[in-house]
């Protein structure tokens, strides 16, 4: 284990600029793959909080609402009942979930507890101030209007709002990022594929009469491979290490130190728990990165 360890020094000192450049490679490379799973974290976490964004939410009216199907206050039971036929015999609607005032008061509360104005406002709604609702998924999302005609005009029935109008461009913005950053981190990763893979093949070329030695005197293909592993693994974990760094910072700085405080109500953005599982998949990520190449070009180079 000695000689190893001395080999992974010795090589890791021969190839000092070659393996900074492979770790600022990889870290780059890593930072951008986490930035494109946390964006899309953020899109699911927007859409479990609004619902499909090719859905109808239609909402039952409370007791302050202004719409003129509201003059008679909250909702009854009877106007409830004959919302859930119409929608359950309207030809267009393939299902639908029914969403109560307190789960509704609990997603504002993730949602208004964001910013410092957000949560004082909260102060003063109670669970009364939110409706019941009903998120609609429609057979063909195109062909809405014969549901958004026949419900909105209904007794008890405050609005009727398309989540498709009022999501889609925040979604859209949300799937542009996610694909730059993913197809951004593909290229730099096929450059980190093939620097590890150069520099397998230098550091083999440079201690080629030791691998012969080795070979002669009988050493094992596992012997012959493991300074060539050690170099590709401590340069995966201080890459991975970079990278979860630059997440952090992204999510000290941007998302927790100007997202949540000043669109904090636009939706529930990703918290540290998202974060830490993305950090833990380019890890995993990173290994692969570092471990396939290694295992391939030590097998072609150097013939163990």
């Amino acid at each position: 284990m000695r000689a190893i360890l001395n080999e992974l020094r010795a090589s890791l000192t021969r190839n000092t600029s070659m393996t900074i450049s492979l770790i600022v490679t990889m870290s780059v490379s890593l930072l951008l793959a986490s930035l494109g799973l946390l964006i899309q974290a953020q899109a699911e976490r927007t859409e479990q909080y609004f619902g499909d964004r090719l859905q109808l939410q239609v909402n039952l009216c409370t007791k302050n609402s202004p719409a003129a199907t509201c003059v008679g206050g909250a909702a009854t039971d009877e106007q409830k009942q004959a919302v859930q036929d119409a929608l359950t015999d309207n030809p267009e609607v393939r299902d639908f979930t029914v969403r109560s005032p307190q789960e509704n008061y609990a997603q504002a509360r993730e949602l208004l507890g964001q910013t410092d104005t957000g949560r004082k406002q909260l102060e003063t709604l109670g669970v009364d101030s939110f409706p019941e609702s009903y998120f609609v998924t429609l057979k063909d999302p195109q062909q809405f209007d014969g549901v958004v005609s026949e419900v909105s005009g209904m007794d008890g029935v405050g609005n009727v709002n398309s989540l498709r109008d009022l999501l889609g461009p925040l979604f859209e913005m949300l799937d542009k990022m996610q694909w730059a950053a993913l197809a951004t981190a593909g290229l730099l990763i096929i450059a980190a594929i093939l620097q590890v893979s150069n520099t397998i093949r230098m550091t083999a070329f440079a201690r080629r009469r030791e691998i012969g030695i080795m070979r002669l005197v009988g050493a094992s293909s596992w012997h012959i491979q493991a300074p060539f592993v050690l170099e590709s693994l401590v340069a995966a974990f201080i890459s991975a290490a970079l990278a979860a760094g630059g997440l952090a910072a992204f999510m000290h700085f941007v998302v927790y130190g100007y997202l949540r405080d000043t669109l904090g109500r636009i939706t529930t953005w990703v918290r540290w728990e998202d974060a830490f599982l993305v950090m833990g998949m380019t890890t995993v990520l990173a290994l692969l990165l570092a471990l396939v190449p290694t295992f391939v070009m030590t097998r072609k180079y150097l013939d163990v």
